[in-house]
């Protein structure tokens, strides 16, 4: 990848880098050349430099809890001891909010600040001992519940080994790292809006940016390139038409190829160009981007898409006939007999066909004679009161009932003992 890119510049004819920014590997202890530019020979001027946001983040390591009270204090401190502002640009801000006619307070605020104001680094020697002070001052912080910001012990060894990265931060000599984008005019005075290309910040938010490239969270390795690709386009011409200082047209289309036949039929017919910002593209130089160069370092290649979508790829569409029987087959097929369904059968595998007079009868179904059929069943009628018989005395009902209670399968019971409305009281049963 960073051969490619060497060649790229080479192709195209521009001038190479002069400022890498990186996250690590930005120096070496014995002072030799560093990993990051060992990647790029090509341009020996290079001159790599750690980007201030992730110094920054390794001192926050040696903090208890980013939750704490003081956290934003301490990122705010560092963040002083490495930065200041520029004083020309800053007396120029503080001349215009001055001369505004307002009713409030005419104060600079951080945002106006950053647009308008250039800062630049301290120095070695000034920032390493703004940021002694501060490390010293925060180690025994504590808010109101006495708890520490700092970890001591951890902290410490956080910043005896990052002390020697301090020269990695500072700006190199000689490179403009803000780009003047515009002009505003507050108070009657004009002020000139920058742009700054220090650190990794644009990178990051490209990183963003390139995770919306890709819909949902899984996808072959072609599509994974074909939605890369397209989202590298679109960045690519946004940020074009924003650096060529181009107001936005209203037309936005991407294709190359959609606005080289733009061009050409209103050339043909109107004299007329209407896409003027349109570059043809240039020819492939074979270098390998997202996908394709992460295939190449495992030995494989990604599918390639067919030259005409609408071409078939061997799979016959279903008649409508054919759609048919296979809903049949859906409906009669839960049942469970689907195997033995023979019309949808191949001509080949049907059984064979016999001969109206030879195909076989089923047997008649017996008939029961008159006198074999059951007789019909009985319904009962219901009984008026009138009809009812009349109940029966209580006293016979007892009677009746120890009599009967007497003998139970034939075998000989004596009197129940308990005062039950079937049995007369007596000795216990045996």
């Amino acid at each position: 990848m960073a051969e490619g890119l060497q060649e790229r510049y080479q192709q195209a004819g521009q001038e190479p880098p002069q400022v890498l920014y990186v996250d690590r590997d930005c120096c070496r202890r014995d002072g030799g050349t560093c990993a990051a530019a060992a990647l790029f020979p090509a341009w020996p001027q290079l001159t790599v430099r750690l980007d201030i946001w992730h110094f920054m983040r390794r001192l926050a390591a040696g903090v208890c809890s980013e939750s704490h009270p003081l956290y934003p204090d301490f990122m705010r401190r560092l963040s002083c001891c490495i930065f200041e502002w520029d004083p020309e640009d800053l007396s120029r801000l503080n001349l215009a909010k001055q001369g505004e006619q307002s009713g409030r307070r005419n104060v600079m605020t951080i945002k106006e600040m950053a647009r308008h104001c250039r800062h630049r680094t301290r120095g070695v020697q000034e920032t390493e001992r703004l940021l002694d002070e501060t490390v010293e001052v925060f180690l025994g912080a504590t808010d109101s519940m006495n708890i520490q910001l700092l970890d001591r012990c951890r902290m410490e060894n956080i910043w005896n080994t990052q002390r020697q990265h301090v020269d990695c931060i500072q700006d190199p000599p000689g490179v403009q790292l803000y780009t003047r984008t515009g002009q505003l005019t507050k108070g009657g005075v004009a002020l000139p809006v920058y742009r700054c290309t220090r650190g990794s910040t644009s990178l990051e938010s490209f990183h963003l940016h390139l995770n919306r490239f890709i819909p949902g969270t899984a996808a072959s390795g072609s599509f994974f390139q074909m939605y890369l690709l397209e989202g590298l386009t679109t960045w690519n011409e946004d940020w074009a038409q924003a650096a060529a200082g181009g107001a936005m047209t209203g037309k936005k289309c991407y294709s190359g190829q959609e606005q080289h036949t733009l061009n050409q039929l209103s050339q043909q017919f109107f004299g007329l160009t209407l896409v003027e910002s349109y570059t043809k593209p240039l020819e492939y130089t074979g270098e390998l981007i997202g996908i394709s160069y992460l295939y190449s370092q495992t030995g494989r290649t990604p599918q390639d898409f067919p030259e005409d979508p609408e071409e078939p790829d061997g799979s016959e569409e279903l008649s409508v006939e054919e759609e048919e029987e296979d809903l049949v087959l859906k409906e009669v097929g839960d049942e469970g007999f689907h195997e033995f369904l023979l019309d949808v059968l191949h001509p080949s595998q049907q059984p064979p066909q016999l001969p109206p007079q030879q195909q076989p009868q089923p047997p008649p179904r017996p008939t029961l004679q008159q006198s074999q059929r059951p007789p019909p069943r009985q319904t009962l009628q219901p009984v008026s009161p009138q009809q009812q018989p009349p109940p029966v005395p209580s006293s016979q009902l007892t009677t009746a009932s120890s009599s009967t209670a007497q003998k139970v399968d034939g075998c000989q019971r004596e009197e129940h003992p308990c005062p039950c409305p079937l049995l007369p009281a007596g000795p216990s049963c045996g």
